[in-house]
């Protein structure tokens, strides 16, 4: 099953690889139009009609069309490089490509009178192979069959309106028909036969740059996201590096978790029981957040930080971050009653929650990349868990979090704290606390 993830970045990559592919197809349009343009002085003009009216006429209509399908060339051509390409100028290039073809075949028949089943002699018609060849280099499957469709049946209508299906030959269509089997036509054929091989060849080399490229940039997103929660990882695939290192700023909840009375803990576990034990606490955590919503910036030993709101605000960011403590506190209980079982103490943890605006974007090179949150309502956050061991309570809040979970300071379950003047902040602040479990 592909995986929906990649699909931004594969959409991208092959709206690159479509745009390269017209700029070279156009080039080679016009290369095309002036080599035709030759063999037509050549091969045609050498062996006028009877009427020299005729001649010119069919000379100004083949003109024009070589003309027109050079323009086409160079349209697109100029169509990427000043950014005007869309993906459905390649249906419409891919008809003047047929077009192209079938109205060289057209007039040829015309100019020359020959039968219908000496279409083989052409030129024009050796443009089939390049034409067809095309489809290679657009990597679309559907545009191919278009253009097979378009050939086939063009051909068929060509010879059928184009003149009687007969073999024998007049002198002077003799002496025509052997015009198409010299040099100048040979070498014509040849050089449409080398060219459709020359495109075929690009088209390879090109496919092998693409896949290189795209394993390339797999490494390299997998590489930078080893380091980044899992939702800004998502972020990176769609929107790049560039525009995560750029960052912005926003209004987020910050919520920061610590254990209680961890240094006395680890002291008393050996290695692997305290390797086991901060897995499993953090495990915890993970499944707290993820059910709410909350993406965890960093972990740092026995504390965590989780933000909400840093990809998609669901709206509700405070409230989301006020049950993932309720979450957190619960998943410390069930883990504490499973501890208490094996005669292990219970796990007590703090909670300090802030919301405001904060700068949110990646720091660092591709070797270490890390994406961070910072501002006063991280600092703001990180005070507050503190502020749980003096206050007695697990959980507390600024009143910027009640406000916009629009919660009533009053409601049950939450006592008022007067305006506190945290560590490193000029102005005081009024806070919250709450036991938990009140959802």
């Amino acid at each position: 099953m592909q995986d929906m993830t990649l699909l931004p970045q594969v959409d991208a990559l092959m709206a690159r690889a479509g745009m390269q592919a017209e700029r070279t197809i156009g080039i080679i349009r016009m290369i095309i139009a002036v080599a035709l343009g030759t063999v037509l002085l050549l091969a045609v003009s050498r062996l006028p009609p009877a009427d020299p009216s005729v001649l010119n006429r069919q000379m100004l209509f083949a003109t024009g069309t070589l003309l027109s399908y050079f323009l086409l060339g160079a349209a697109s051509v100029l169509a990427v490089a000043v950014n005007g390409y869309r993906p459905w100028m390649a249906w419409v290039a891919a008809t003047g490509d047929g077009a192209f073809m079938l109205a060289g075949i057209w007039l040829t028949l015309t100019n020359t009178g020959l039968p219908s089943s000496y279409i083989i002699l052409f030129p024009p018609l050796w443009l089939a192979p390049v034409a067809l060849s095309f489809g290679a280099l657009r990597f679309s499957p559907g545009l191919e069959i278009y253009l097979i469709v378009l050939l086939a049946t063009g051909l068929v209508a060509t010879a059928l309106l184009g003149g009687e299906w007969a073999f024998g030959l007049t002198e002077t269509q003799a002496d025509i028909a052997g015009e198409f089997l010299s040099v100048p036509s040979g070498v014509i054929r040849l050089a449409m036969l080398c060219l459709a091989g020359l495109v075929l060849v690009i088209a390879v080399v090109r496919s092998r740059s693409l896949m290189t490229r795209a394993i390339s940039e797999t490494l390299r997103g997998a590489n930078l996201t080893r380091y980044l929660p899992r939702q800004i990882a998502d972020r990176l695939a769609e929107t790049g590096l560039e525009e995560l290192r750029r960052g912005k700023r926003q209004n987020v909840a910050v919520l920061f978790t610590d254990i209680r009375s961890f240094t006395e803990l680890s002291e008393t576990l050996p290695p692997e029981d305290l390797s086991a034990f901060v897995t499993e606490f953090r495990s915890r955590l993970a499944h707290a957040a993820d059910a709410c919503g909350g993406t965890i910036d960093k972990f740092i030993g026995d504390a965590a930080m989780i933000v909400f709101g840093i990809t998609a605000s669901s709206g509700n960011d405070a409230g989301a971050a006020l049950q993932c403590a309720d979450s957190i506190l619960r998943e410390m209980d069930d883990w504490s009653l499973q501890r208490s079982a094996s005669g292990q103490p219970a796990v007590r943890v703090g909670v300090g929650i802030h919301y405001g605006e904060a700068f949110c974007g990646a720091i660092g090179d591709e070797s270490r990349l890390e994406y961070t949150i910072l501002g006063d309502t991280v600092n703001v956050a990180a005070r507050l868990e503190e502020l749980t061991k003096s206050v007695g309570m697990p959980i507390v809040v600024s009143e910027n979090v009640l406000e916009r979970a629009g919660i009533d300071p009053a409601a049950p379950g939450w006592t008022v704290i007067e305006t506190t003047q945290l560590r490193g902040r000029k102005s005081g602040i009024r806070i919250m606390a709450s036991p938990g479990g009140r959802a």
